[in-house]
């Protein structure tokens, strides 16, 4: 769930976290088996593809997961 925060210099932002947890939960509805280790990669080639015309949804853990796979 998003929410807005503040740095500290008050500075308002949007927080959306997502863990290691929707990686393996998004993993198990394409019917994928990872490990931790996977999980982890795949969180990271997330953040590291951000593009905020698109953001960060199911859709793109799919994406990432299935690029993983042909890896």
């Amino acid at each position: 769930m998003a929410q807005v925060k503040a740095d500290s210099y008050g500075n308002l932002y949007i927080d959306n976290p997502w863990y290691i947890e929707d990686v393996t939960a998004a993993a198990a509805d394409m019917d994928i088996t990872i490990t931790e280790e996977q999980a982890q990669d795949v969180l990271y080639a997330v953040a590291n593809n951000f593009d905020a015309n698109i953001g960060i949804n199911w859709e793109v853990f799919y994406y990432h997961l299935e690029n993983y796979r042909k890896d």
